[in-house]
């Protein structure tokens, strides 16, 4: 008894066009981003090998391709998690789904959303979160329109890569300059991991300028960072960075963390070491996440505005969608300082 021949799957005909699934399906459905001759070549070993396109699958692809992946690095950091409900509810606005592709820190989030339209058939790509690069040619060949989100961009970057973040150096110039009107000098920082190269390095860096404009010399034995493999932006890694700048038993009168769960973290070992907080020492924190009122004391921190974040990195991907010019590709937004219980006047040392 003969049995029937397999049908031809799309996987067939990329094989034999030696061309990927993604660039097959461009071809079948007449899109635009391939070149016309590789379209036909396509269309005819389609034709030769009498591929028939699976309806079913097609109309899922439809509604696939109504999908917009967002690709949050750090899936336990409480300001990305704040984030997500103001970002779905702007992709919905436009008429979109959204699915959330969440990565750890040491992940590679550009390889992760280069995978996006196969794994899940995305129209594209909003990063949120990932590493601050110098060059942005690992995006020259990306597949599917994208924008960065609390991503700050480089002076070399191209005009056609799209950021929106937060001006990460007027935010921790707020910070430097609310503690030194309370005549603070000695103020520790708690930074990023040895290896991170994001927005904590930046605000590290920023930090040590502000330092400078205000008359004080960086101390480096009161900026803490912490180890490879530890795991940055979370309560712990704010506990335990405070525990290492205590053990190092250099006088300081403030401490100022690269963000609110590092802070957090901070004023707990801080407490629990004895200090009175802000009576013996002021404890700053960056992102304003709602968690942070609610503590005692509430924490001063930068507020970092979330709905307008969210709201124009979507509104420069749907841009990007449609093949609209982008005015103004790279967007710095201020964010407000907000004084709490946390900070007051420096303690005679």
């Amino acid at each position: 008894m003969s049995h029937p021949s397999p049908a031809v799957t799309i996987r067939d005909v990329a094989a034999a066009a030696q061309v990927g699934i993604t660039t097959v399906s461009r071809a079948l459905n007449n899109q635009s981003e391939i070149s016309p001759a590789t379209r036909e070549r396509i269309l005819k070993i389609a034709k030769e090998l009498h591929y028939q396109p699976n309806r079913h699958a097609q109309t899922l692809r439809a509604q696939h391709l109504n999908n917009i992946a967002v690709v949050m690095k750090g899936p336990s950091n409480p300001f990305f998690l704040s984030l997500i409900d103001p970002i779905e509810q702007a992709i919905r606005a436009h008429g979109y789904q959204m699915s959330l592709l969440r990565i750890s820190h040491r992940e590679d989030e550009v390889n992760i959303g280069r995978g996006a339209y196969q794994d899940s058939g995305a129209a594209g790509v909003l990063f949120l979160g990932g590493e601050a690069r110098e060059s942005t040619t690992i995006f020259n060949d990306f597949p599917l329109p994208f924008v960065l989100c609390t991503i700050p961009p480089a002076p070399g970057w191209d005009s056609s890569i799209a950021a929106v973040s937060v001006d990460d150096a007027h935010g921790i110039s707020q910070i430097v300059s609310h503690l030194t009107d309370l005549g603070h000098r000695q103020i520790a920082f708690l930074g990023p991991d040895q290896a991170e190269r994001s927005v904590g390095a930046i605000r590290e860096k920023a930090f040590i300028s502000a330092l400078k404009a205000h008359g004080i010399s960086s101390d480096e034995r009161l900026i803490v960072r912490g180890n490879e493999g530890d795991d940055p932006y979370s309560f712990g890694y704010g506990y335990e960075l405070a525990r290492r700048l205590l053990a190092r038993q250099i006088p300081f009168t403030a401490v100022a963390a690269i963000s609110d769960v590092i802070a957090l973290g901070a004023q707990k070992a801080l407490i629990d070491a004895g200090l009175e907080i802000p009576r013996q020492v002021s404890v700053t924190g960056f992102d304003g996440i709602q968690f942070a009122r609610y503590t005692s004391p509430a924490l001063t921190t930068v507020e970092q505005p979330i709905h307008q974040l969210a709201d124009i990195s979507c509104r420069l991907l749907f841009a990007k969608l449609k093949k609209q010019p982008l005015e103004n590709p790279q967007i710095l937004l201020q964010g407000k300082l907000l004084v709490g219980e946390s900070t007051g006047q420096a303690p005679r040392l």
